[in-house]
């Protein structure tokens, strides 16, 4: 299953992972609803459990610097057609694999 954010989801989620510590410990617990409250409609889809869904889990969040420092890139790949696994928002020693 593809994963493409809209650009103004991405923004908003960059935006708030990078600014905003209650956003950020919310979308550490469950990516899923923090996505859902940026008004991204397949994730507000509970019966949807297959493909990213599956495996989109945060052990580590990235520091809010990290994610303002990296901002251009990340979002180009937030937005990017295609992407199986569009979140490297984790310190890289802790990213999760999808398969």
């Amino acid at each position: 299953m593809s994963f493409q954010l809209p650009e103004s989801v991405a923004d908003a989620l960059l935006d708030k992972l990078g600014n905003d510590d209650a956003f950020r410990d919310r979308f550490a617990n469950d990516p899923r609803s923090a996505l859902a409250s940026l008004g991204f409609a397949p994730a507000a889809d509970a019966t949807v459990q297959r493909g990213i869904w599956n495996c989109m889990a945060v052990t580590e969040l990235a520091s809010r610097e990290s994610i303002r420092a990296a901002h251009v890139q990340l979002r180009a790949q937030l937005v990017r057609r295609g992407v199986y696994t569009p979140f490297h928002l984790q310190e890289p020693s802790a990213a999760k694999r999808c398969a």
